[in-house]
C-alpha cells in the first residue's frame, strides 16, 4: 500500500512539474516594416525625414492571462534598448495556454522614486542615465535622433518622457509561441509610430512629463505594439475615482474571523492590498469578483486599498480586535 501511494505521488509531483513552463519576453524592434537600426533613414506619418541614434525603455509587466482566464500577476522591470536583442525571462508558472498579456510603459511609482545607487538590474544606474532625479524619477522613454528635411536629416531632436500621470497599462491578445527555452510572448515594436503626430523636423528638445513627452506615451500605450499575430495594442482606461466606493464589513472585526470587501463594481486589472501602519504589506489580491472574502487576519490596524493597474484608486481604514 505504501509502495502504490509512492508511486502515485511520484506520478503527481511530475505531472505539477510538467505543467510548469518558463515564459519570456521578447520583443521584435522595428522601424515600419524594417528591422530597427541606428541611424536608418526614416519618415514618420507627418512626412518628417528622420533616423535614430538613441531608444531605450522600461517595460514594466503586469500580468498573463492564460488557461481560461485565469491571471497570474508578475514582478519584472526590464529596460529595453531597440538596439540590442530583448528576450526576457518573466519568470516559471504553471501555464499552459497564453491569453494574453498587460504590461506597462515606464516604472511604477513604488519604484519610481527610490535612490537608484540602492537598486539593482534594470533600475540600477545606467550610461546614459535613464533616472532624471529623485522627485521626477526615471525616464521612461528616451528617444533621441536626427530630423530635418536634408537626406541625411541634421536637426536633433531628444523626447525624455516621465511622470507617474505618465504610467498606463496595455493589454495585448496573444497566444505566444514556444521555442526550446519554453513559451514566448513575442510582441513587435514599430517606434516610427512612437513619433505619430509629434513634429521633430525642425528638431525638438523636450524633457518632462507633458505635450510631446505625454503624447509619445500615449503612442506607445496605442500604437507601437502588436502580437506577432498581428493583435493590437489596447490602453486600459482607469476608473473615475469620485464615483467608485468600498466598503468593508464587519469593520471593526475580531482576529481569525472573516471580513468582506466589497467594490462599487470590478474594475479591470485590479488589486486589493491590506497593509499595516507601518506600511508592511500584508495581504495581495487580484480582485474576480465585486466581493472579496479574506480570513484570519491578527488584530491591529490596517489599510485597505484598491489599485488598477498599479494605480491608487481608494483606501479605508480597518480595525482588528484581539479575541480575548
Amino acid at each position: 500500500m505504501k509502495k502504490f501511494i509512492s508511486i502515485i505521488s511520484i506520478m503527481l509531483f511530475s505531472l505539477m512539474a510538467m505543467s510548469q513552463s518558463n515564459v519570456y519576453l521578447k520583443i521584435n524592434h522595428k522601424l515600419g516594416t524594417s528591422a530597427f537600426a541606428f541611424n536608418s533613414n526614416q519618415v514618420n506619418d507627418l512626412g518628417d525625414k528622420l533616423n535614430v541614434t538613441r531608444l531605450q525603455y522600461y517595460v514594466t509587466p503586469y500580468s498573463i492571462t492564460h488557461d481560461g482566464g485565469t491571471v497570474t500577476l508578475l514582478n519584472n522591470v526590464i529596460l529595453v534598448d531597440a538596439g540590442l536583442a530583448t528576450y526576457d525571462s518573466l519568470g516559471n508558472f504553471g501555464i499552459t495556454t497564453i491569453e494574453k498579456i498587460t504590461f506597462a510603459i515606464g516604472v511604477d511609482s513604488s519604484l519610481n522614486h527610490l535612490d537608484p545607487s540602492l537598486a539593482s538590474g534594470a533600475l540600477a544606474p545606467k550610461s546614459p542615465s535613464m533616472h532624471w532625479g529623485w522627485s521626477p524619477g526615471y525616464r521612461f522613454i528616451a528617444y533621441e535622433g536626427k530630423a530635418g528635411t536634408t537626406n541625411p536629416p541634421t536637426q536633433t531632436y531628444e523626447l525624455h518622457a516621465l511622470g507617474d500621470h505618465n504610467y498606463h497599462y496595455i493589454t495585448i491578445t496573444t497566444a505566444g509561441t514556444t521555442d526550446a527555452n519554453g513559451k514566448v510572448i513575442e510582441l513587435n515594436a514599430d517606434y516610427l509610430k512612437g513619433l505619430n503626430d509629434i513634429n521633430v523636423a525642425s528638431g525638438l528638445l523636450e524633457h518632462g512629463e507633458t505635450v510631446n513627452t505625454s503624447r509619445i506615451i500615449d503612442n506607445f500605450k496605442n500604437h507601437v505594439f502588436t502580437s506577432i499575430e498581428g493583435n493590437p495594442s489596447v490602453g486600459i482606461n482607469f476608473k473615475d475615482k469620485s464615483t467608485f466606493s468600498l466598503s468593508i464589513f464587519p469593520n471593526p472585526i475580531v482576529d481569525g474571523s472573516s471580513v468582506t470587501f466589497t467594490t462599487s463594481e470590478l474594475l479591470e486589472n485590479s488589486q486589493l492590498i491590506i497593509t499595516d501602519i507601518q506600511g508592511k504589506r500584508i495581504v495581495k489580491r487580484l480582485l474576480t469578483n465585486e466581493k472579496t472574502i479574506i480570513n484570519n487576519l491578527s488584530s491591529g490596524t490596517y489599510v485597505v486599498s484598491i489599485f488598477q493597474g498599479g494605480k491608487y484608486v481608494t483606501s479605508r481604514k480597518m480595525i482588528v480586535t484581539n479575541n480575548q
